[in-house]
């Protein structure tokens, strides 16, 4: 018998791959901005010197920069850095000149204070204090002031040769009225100087100025549904009474008319003379 070819098996799909799902990718943060501290300015008066109302050796003795007086000696007003003024300051032998003004500074709270200054004399140093108890002196009192209320917020060698803006920053371990410049220096000359200019102080979280709240719209009334009054009654319309008929009353019997009493005529008795009554 001649063989019969084998007939093919039609070959068996394979199966389709099952896709993988997508591994998402993580999102990408979006960069932080810190948000910086608030820094409250406090006023300091005639932070430049630029308010001079007068042309002596001595102004702050004599009361002619507003706002700050000599602490002690006589300082005096030189070319600025920052505008046209400075104030400028010496000490040797434990004296010196020192100038103050009113600022005010509250216990716990942390200052941040800029300002502009030169030196000279490396062997000095310089001074920035809160203080109480300051008092105006005269020209010839070179001792520094022995006051028992303050705190260095600032002491640095005289290392600003060069004028240069300077930023730092103290807490207060106390209430405090006045801000306080000196340089310091215990031996001779050639004495220590400092310049300064441009104070500007400001308080590290201080409470901004209070937002004025906008005035809240005020809703709609939501009308009051209406009150029923009570009807009032219409007086009512007199009907025309319907007559009844008369109802007869019973005669009322007239009394008897009782007839007149028999009126007995009077006889006249006529007498005549002689003759008897007929």
């Amino acid at each position: 018998p001649t063989p019969s070819p084998p007939t093919p098996s039609p070959p068996t799909p394979a199966p389709p791959a099952t896709p993988e799902p997508p591994t998402p990718e993580p999102p990408t943060p979006e960069p932080t901005t810190a948000t910086p501290a608030t820094c409250t300015p406090i006023a300091v008066p005639n932070p430049s010197f630029e308010a001079y109302t007068g042309t002596s050796s001595n102004p702050f003795n004599l009361g002619q920069i507003p706002g700050w007086s000599s602490a002690s000696g006589s300082p005096s007003i030189f070319g600025g850095f920052h505008l046209a003024r400075s104030v400028w300051l010496w000490s040797y032998s434990s004296k010196g000149e020192s100038v103050f003004a009113a600022v005010p500074f509250a216990v716990g709270a942390t200052y941040e204070v800029t300002m502009w200054m030169q030196t000279s004399n490396p062997n000095g140093q310089v001074f920035v204090k809160a203080a109480n108890g300051l008092q105006p002196r005269s020209a010839t009192s070179t001792w520094f002031p022995s006051i028992a209320s303050q705190q260095t917020m600032f002491s640095s060698g005289m290392q600003y040769q060069q004028a240069q803006e300077i930023t730092f920053s103290f807490t207060a371990n106390d209430n405090y009225a006045q801000l306080w410049l000196h340089p310091y220096w215990t031996g001779g000359a050639p004495q220590a100087e400092m310049r300064v200019d441009n104070i500007r102080i400001c308080m590290v979280g201080g409470t901004p100025e209070p937002e004025t709240p906008e005035p809240p719209t005020p809703e709609p009334p939501t009308p009051a549904p209406p009150t029923s009054a009570p009807p009032t009654p219409s007086p009512p319309t007199p009907s025309p009474p319907t007559p009844s008929p008369p109802t007869p009353s019973p005669p009322t019997p007239s009394p008897p008319t009782s007839a007149p009493p028999h009126t007995r005529a009077a006889h006249t008795r006529t007498s005549y003379s002689g003759a008897a009554d007929s």
